[in-house]
């Protein structure tokens, strides 16, 4: 089985969860899967086409008739009027910015940092990961994850900054305003992430390394 990979909203979601659910959450990604329903990709989809595309926003907006799901429908189009509405005050171009995946320490899982786009803020080139949940986030978290984002970004073509938007408050949690405490917190975060993995790995009967994993056979 390959090793669990956690997008970057995933692995902001599991950081900032007590202790309890963070560690139902961690056994359940060390399940075998075929991987989930992704509740939050029409919305990113229209995203691309409004920053990438020329669609419209109004374009967009209309276009989430077309999703089936209820639920799904109510929050993309939520979502969509939460961003046009933060981008309306942050005028510029936005163009794309490569996606990175990195490990943990203990190689036990991998976590994605996908830019939902790359746009000057302040007079920074800012790589921005939007969130689209009503989980609460801890600024001082955040910035931590980023730091292990901008640690390992590639640095041809890095940006000045990285951030996560939250739509629900339009609040901008900024890379660049982490300290240095804030940076190396990060890597404490992936370090105790891994002993949650060990731990749920031991649990389930797991071997000790993802490579040792029986491969999955498909009926």
């Amino acid at each position: 089985m390959a090793i669990p990979k956690l997008g970057f909203s995933a692995y902001l979601k599991i950081i900032n969860s007590n202790p309890r659910p963070q560690r139902t959450i961690v056994r359940q990604r060390c399940r075998p899967s075929t991987g989930g329903y992704d509740f939050h990709k029409s919305f990113r989809y229209r995203v691309q086409q409004v920053s990438f595309e020329g669609v419209s926003p109004a374009e967009a907006l209309a276009s989430t008739q077309q999703i089936s799901r209820e639920p799904e429908k109510r929050s993309a189009r939520l979502a969509l009027e939460q961003f046009f509405e933060w981008k309306g005050s942050h005028p510029g171009v936005m163009v794309s910015a490569q996606s990175i995946a990195f490990e943990s320490p203990a190689g036990l899982f991998k976590v994605e940092f996908v830019p939902d786009f790359l746009l000057e803020i302040g007079g920074r080139r800012t790589a921005v990961h939007l969130w689209n949940t009503q989980h609460d986030l801890s600024g001082h978290l955040v910035r931590a994850a980023l730091s292990s984002v901008a640690a390992r970004y590639p640095l041809e073509n890095r940006p000045d900054d990285f951030a996560v938007l939250s739509l629900r408050d339009h609040i901008l949690y900024r890379w660049s305003e982490a300290d240095r405490e804030t940076m190396a917190l990060g890597e404490r975060l992936l370090q105790l992430l891994d002993t949650q993995f060990a731990a749920a790995r031991s649990e389930l009967e797991l071997p000790a390394s993802p490579d040792l994993d029986e491969p999955r056979t498909e009926p």
